[in-house]
């Protein structure tokens, strides 16, 4: 697939460095704003298009509605230093990467823009280029039933390795002032009921129901949706969920931690008698350290983070002695 460039300077010598090194097996076409603006539907179609920041937030808005009709395009945001207050409202128009100032200086690594290509729905399920697109012009992710992760035949008591997902309706006091502790009950009872389908996408399952949250296990390896993806398309789309999903007329957040380590295998439902290190490790991130509105992300899970998301995460502090990244902060 192609890529395109659109620059608030199509000479400056920094953003043909960053082209060189991250698309050495051909050069994007870097493009100024009125150049693409004028070839916009000849160019996009067929193309991955990054936009630079520097542009600011109106035209980067603008550009998204554009593309957003042209066929089998995607487009990522390039954030050659300026920064922004709020990355998340890209993805929110539609982005599919965003490339923070120390990639942009380091270059895109290898498999970077399928990564992107995959998150537009781009790719088909071998990682080539999609050519017959959906009717809605996305090719969906393979179910969990498709990828198969059998966790009903895996022996009782056995030592299996898995990622772990603590995940909660967030603002449950605001909550429980708005609309009452019985409705609160339904709404987190729902919730658990919705992620059991949610984590079925990823090759997931609801393993423990607590009162506040749920404990969520998925594969060591992706089979379906990254579930971090996932959590980070169910943040962006919270508002609508609440109203479609939960008959909710306020605002509704959640919150996610995840965590990758060893468990003795139990089935849902009999996990009492579950005596594991990293059980109690991912119930205390999520309890204790998740912030409302944020996805939080132990170092010993990180690698689940899909590259274009990674620049929206920063260091996270440490807790019980293991480093953390923390997701910017959803703004509503």
């Amino acid at each position: 697939m192609k890529v395109i460039i659109c620059a608030v300077d199509p000479a400056d010598r920094k953003l043909a460095s960053f082209a060189a090194r991250s698309f050495p097996a051909g050069a994007p076409e870097i493009l100024g704003h009125a150049a693409f603006v004028r070839a916009i539907k000849k160019k996009a179609a067929g193309a991955f298009c990054y936009i630079d920041l520097g542009l600011g937030d109106d035209k980067i808005l603008d550009l998204a509605s554009r593309l957003e009709s042209i066929e089998d395009c995607g487009w990522g945001v390039l954030d050659t230093g300026s920064g922004s207050r709020d990355p998340a409202a890209f993805f929110f128009a539609g982005a599919s990467d965003y490339v923070g100032p120390g990639l942009f200086k380091e270059g895109l690594g290898p498999g970077r823009l399928d990564e992107a290509l995959g998150y537009a729905g781009l790719l088909d399920e071998d990682g080539e280029e999609e050519l017959d697109p959906d009717a809605e012009g996305r090719i969906q992710p393979g179910s969990a039933a498709e990828a198969g992760t059998a966790w009903s035949s895996l022996k009782e008591g056995s030592d299996v390795k898995v990622r772990f997902c603590y995940a909660a309706i967030g603002n449950q006091k605001s909550l429980l002032e708005r609309i009452g502790d019985k409705r609160l009950g339904k709404l987190i009872e729902d919730f658990s009921a919705f992620l059991e389908s949610w984590s079925k996408d990823c090759g997931g399952i609801v393993w423990i129901r607590e009162s506040a949250g749920c404990l969520l296990l998925f594969p060591p390896q992706d089979e379906g949706v990254n579930p971090l993806l996932a959590a980070f398309r169910l943040l962006l789309n919270r508002t609508l969920i609440g109203y479609e999903a939960f008959k909710l007329e306020v605002p509704l957040s959640f919150r996610f931690a995840f965590h990758a380590g060893r468990t003795m295998w139990k089935k849902p439902g009999a996990t009492g008698d579950v005596v594991s290190e990293d059980v109690n490790f991912a119930f205390h991130l999520g309890l204790k350290a998740a912030a409302d509105g944020q996805i939080l992300v132990s170092a010993d899970a990180q690698k689940s983070i899909p590259p274009p998301l990674r620049d929206l995460f920063s260091p996270g502090g440490d807790f019980e002695g293991r480093a953390l990244m923390a997701s910017r902060k959803f703004r509503d």
